[in-house]
């Protein structure tokens, strides 16, 4: 008579539920212990503190392989950021605000051209170098919301600042564009490639965004003022876009933020009620602030800290030097201006999915530009969220 063993096999490693699980709660409880030391610090940097204690570069609780399976996940928070921070964007403003618009453009070209110039002179190629200034344009919308909706922020300086945050990123979308182009020819691709694939980023991702935010505001008028129906309409629509652009090897970030301007811009019967994501977020920033600090590698940091160093000082300089300079312009005090470039530093956690462009096409190129990334990114991701809360705490518009 044969026996079964009716006791399970344990498994080498945590599956991805389970792995999720110890992620949000290593997260919660990493930043409430954290917060009771350091009164003060966001509850970001414990994020990101916690998922670089679990991750590979520490404890490995979480190794790699159950880190891309949890992308999923990262993924959706990603697109629920980047459509909310789009539904507080009103173009038509901006473009009445001139001030302000310029601001971010001339922000966004000194920083560009300083911190190339700061690169080249540390030996960085040029290709490498013009590709990570590009990303260096890009202040992190997920920090910035956060942060915002942590302490209450309402005011000049909080509006300007996530405004900001929009041209800065699409902008640094545009540029690292340009640059792929330019990896392209280097490497010898067809006219093809360095021709159609950044006007295929660029365009498809815009066109996606726009016929998914006409989507949304057709299915609304249908579906009227049901608050709860509207609400699951607008999640999975932001689920469908991130979806449709890994699909079609678009970029969900500017598909996105044309998804969240244009349902707000475009919406003349004011069919769509604002969403109320907030049940939602609360989850989704737990989960993609320790899934950014466990993908955090310190290995990098160790042969390329002088550049990261450099790097982001020049860039805190260029930022608050700007702000201030041009504070008059945007009708705020020369102190409100400089906090507003204090407010700027968090990097753009979503330049690793740009870097990961580079890499899938020219690996060699891109692991040297990916461990530049990560290098700066090991320092800003904890230092940051900081500096967003002080700027805001500073400037009197934060409520709690």
């Amino acid at each position: 008579m044969t026996s079964h063993s009716f006791f399970p096999t344990l498994p080498h490693a945590l599956n991805v539920l389970t792995a999720t699980g110890v992620l949000l709660i290593a997260g919660v409880l990493g930043a409430h212990l954290l917060r009771r030391v350091f009164p003060q610090v966001p509850a970001i940097t414990g994020y990101v503190l916690t998922g670089l204690l679990i991750g590979p570069s520490a404890l490995n609780l979480i190794d790699t392989a159950l880190l891309s399976e949890i992308g999923l996940l990262v993924d959706l928070a990603l697109g629920l950021v980047l459509f909310e921070l789009g539904r507080r964007v009103d173009y038509k403003w901006l473009l009445r605000e001139r001030g302000l618009l310029i601001t971010g453009v001339a922000l966004s070209i000194t920083t560009f051209i300083a911190l190339f110039i700061l690169l080249t002179q540390f030996g960085v190629t040029k290709l490498v170098a013009s590709m990570v200034a590009a990303l260096g344009m890009a202040t992190s919308p997920a920090v910035i919301l956060n942060v915002v909706r942590e302490v209450k922020a309402e005011g000049q300086l909080t509006e300007r600042m996530l405004n900001i945050v929009v041209i800065g990123n699409a902008l640094a979308f545009v540029v690292f564009s340009m640059g792929l182009a330019a990896v392209h020819v280097e490497y010898e691709a067809g006219w093809e490639s360095y021709i159609l694939h950044p006007l295929y980023l660029l365009l498809g991702s815009a066109a996606l965004g726009w016929i998914i935010s006409r989507l949304l505001v057709w299915i609304g008028q249908w579906l009227g003022r049901d608050c709860q129906a509207q609400l699951i309409l607008v999640l999975a629509l932001i689920a469908s876009t991130v979806g449709i652009a890994v699909m079609l090897n678009l970029s969900a970030l500017i598909a996105l933020l044309v998804f969240g301007i244009a349902s707000r811009s475009y919406d003349a019967r004011h069919a769509i009620v604002e969403p109320d994501l907030s049940q939602f977020s609360g989850l989704f920033y737990v989960a993609l602030f320790v899934f950014a600090g466990a993908k955090l590698e310190l290995s990098h940091l160790l042969t390329l800290w002088p550049a990261a160093l450099a790097f982001i000082a020049l860039r805190l300089l260029i930022a608050m030097a700007m702000t201030t300079g041009m504070a008059r312009l945007n009708g705020v005090t020369l102190r409100k201006g400089a906090l507003l470039g204090l407010g700027l530093v968090p990097l753009s956690g979503f330049n690793i999915i740009m870097v990961q462009h580079a890499v899938g096409y020219y690996p060699q190129f891109g692991a040297q530009l990916s461990a530049l990334v990560v290098s700066i990114l090991v320092i800003l991701e904890l230092l940051g969220p900081i500096c967003t809360r002080y700027a805001l705490v500073a400037s009197g518009e934060a409520k709690s």
